[in-house]
Order: structure tokens, then sequence, then C-alpha cells
């Protein structure tokens, strides 16, 4: 009866071990730090009132940064995004003093500049915009950093 109890205290200490030492090793961001980096862009680029209708992360990488001194983790992810009231109202194309830094773009984006956005984008009430893009990730201090400048511990 001891060695089988030595036994299970044994394997529940090496798997406790391997479970942290894991972690130290493979712990990246995920679904939940993705939602946090979306919902944070989304509140500081376009308007704090929106619903996220659907997120789904395609693929992950990862990846070194600064020649292999830093490591990286990117989400690739699409994300259907509501606009119960509109944002950038005062950039509508018929708003009667309309904001000097406007945007006419029709590309919309969280993160990256892959196509310059000049200004602020206007979204009709009600609107709805689809965000097919990637998260980079950089791990630093013991977390991980968002593009929104965030740190994240997984």
């Amino acid at each position: 009866m001891r060695k089988i109890i030595s036994a299970g205290i044994l394997l529940i200490t090496l798997f406790s071990a391997n479970t942290a030492f894991a972690c130290l090793m493979a712990c990246r961001p995920g679904e939940s730090e993705t939602r946090q980096v979306i919902d944070h862009l989304i509140a500081k680029r376009f308007d704090p009132t929106f619903d996220v209708l659907s997120l789904e992360t395609k693929r992950t990488a990862d990846f070194d940064m600064i020649v292999g001194e830093i490591r990286g983790y990117e989400i690739f992810f699409k994300a259907s995004v509501k606009f119960p009231k509109g944002a950038n109202l005062d950039c509508a194309p018929d708003a009667p003093h309309r904001a000097p830094d406007c945007s006419e773009d029709r590309y919309f984006s969280l993160i990256r500049d892959t196509r310059p956005v000049p200004g602020r984008q206007f979204i009709e009430p009600g609107g709805v915009r689809t965000f097919d893009e990637d998260l980079r990730f950089a791990e630093l201090k013991g977390a991980w950093r968002g593009p929104d400048g965030e740190y994240y511990k997984p």
C-alpha cells in the first residue's frame, strides 16, 4: 500500500513540475488575450461601444524579433464587429462640421499600416466591419506585450 501511495505522490509531483515547466516554456497568448487586445484597439481607434459578433483564430506562429533576442508570437484572426452607435460620426460624409483628420479610405484595420490609414474612419450606426489581421506579441519582462501596449500573462 505504501508503494502505491508513494508512486501516486511521485506522479503528482512530476506532473505538477512538468506543468509548471511547460508553462514556462510554452505559455503563449491565446483566445482571451486576443479578445482583450481587439477590445482595446477597437475602443481606441473607433468607438468604445461595439459588439464582437465572431472571433476566430485562424492560425498561430512563433517567431524571433530583433535577430533572435526577443521571442515573438503571432495570432492570425478574423473578427466581425458591429458598431450599434456607429463610430467617428463627425467623419460622416454629410457631417456639417466634418473633422479635418477624417479619412475616406474604406480599408479598416486595427493594427497594421499595411496600407496607411491617414485618419479616422466613419462607420454608420449599426455598421458591421470584418477585421482579418494578425496580432504580434513580444515576450518581455516575464509577460507578452501586445500591439495595444499592454502586458499579458497567459
